[in-house]
């Protein structure tokens, strides 16, 4: 994936732009309004469970003659990193109605310029992420196109933007919904499941409360770590993101260490832990932690290096940029004298 700083997203621009445009005054070719209607087609969105979403997407892909795991599950992962997002996700409807029209190429496209803006921003997370989005830089045929498409309106039908469009990062984890995509699919995929099974939100949130920051007890020091060695896409972290506030904490001050065995699910814990607002010391690690006993500590060492890997990408970049000023300016005062 690129790490440029400047990396262009037409379909993000273009949304952007539509959120705030007037219904009759489009003049995007890449609109349905630009073809001769007033408005976009209406698009009802609403925001389903978690137990509903899931089963829209698999639905819509399975429909579509899909059987993959990684496009739909990257759709949903994709559409829940959409970078535009607003106080109680007010953009969602305008925002969705606008996605839903474009054609599966562009959607394509933008899905896989939406995980490299955001490799610039968390490498270490989105290279943990990678199985959710390689799919975009394949030759895809026209049955995965027509999945692309049908699992995009689906998750656009079912709220992915009302659940993760929110400034407000509380809002984000109040629902795991790479979790529910996942599960979803796998029983779709086969009835003799590899026999996964991700913690029930109920019961994640009951053990956060037990464990509730307030408590003199059991709170814990700010800046400290938590680590789960079964993390699955990282429920019990999304409880405990939640109860945080409650005592006046903010999950980003603090460092959290998800460890996965399934690639798919780690894959989901790294895009989860940007959507939930985990904070800069958010880290994935997919492996056997049973036979990879400093698997923690691994995965952390990696991701301090792809950090330092972006800042010298960074670094480089802007030394091209200052290189290039200094010789147009030289050029134009040669080219004066």
């Amino acid at each position: 994936m690129s790490s440029s700083a400047h990396i262009a997203t037409r379909v993000n621009e273009a949304a952007a732009e539509a959120v705030t445009r007037s219904p009759g005054t489009c003049d995007d070719p890449a609109c349905a309004r630009y073809a001769g209607t007033s408005q976009c087609p209406p698009f009802p969105t609403l925001r389903s469970a978690g137990a509903v979403f899931g089963e829209a997407v698999a639905d819509a892909w399975h429909r579509a003659g899909g059987s993959r795991l990684d496009v739909p599950a990257g759709i949903v992962a994709a559409l829940a990193l959409w970078p535009i997002k607003s106080p109680g996700a007010e953009h969602a409807p305008a925002l969705a109605a606008y996605v839903a029209t474009q054609p599966p190429r562009v959607l394509v496209k933008g899905f896989a310029e939406c995980a490299a803006s955001q490799w610039n921003l968390r490498p270490g997370l989105m290279d943990v992420a990678r199985p959710l989005f390689a799919w975009t830089e394949e030759d895809l045929n026209s049955t995965v196109l027509d999945g692309v498409r049908a699992v995009t309106r689906a998750a656009l039908r079912h709220g992915v933007l009302h659940h993760t469009g929110d400034t407000d990062a509380a809002e984000r984890s109040r629902i795991d919904l790479m979790s529910w995509v996942i599960t979803s699919l796998r029983h779709h995929h086969s009835r003799r499941s590899m026999g996964e099974c991700h913690m029930p939100p109920g019961i994640s949130d009951l053990m956060a409360t037990m464990m509730d920051p307030a408590d003199t007890d059991v709170a814990v020091a700010q800046g400290e770590w938590f680590i789960e060695p079964t993390a699955g896409t990282g429920g019990l972290f999304r409880s405990t993101a939640q109860n945080l506030p409650a005592g006046g904490r903010n999950p980003a001050d603090f460092g959290w260490i998800m460890l996965e065995l399934d690639p798919l699910s780690a894959a989901g814990a790294a895009v989860n832990a940007i959507v939930w607002g985990l904070g800069p010391r958010a880290v994935v690690g997919c492996g056997d932690v049973l036979a990879r006993a400093d698997l923690g500590q691994e995965a952390l060492a990696h991701h301090r290096d792809l950090v330092r890997h972006r800042d010298f990408l960074s670094s480089l970049t802007a030394f091209a940029r200052a290189t290039h000023a200094s010789v147009q300016l030289l050029r134009a005062v040669t080219a004066g004298g």
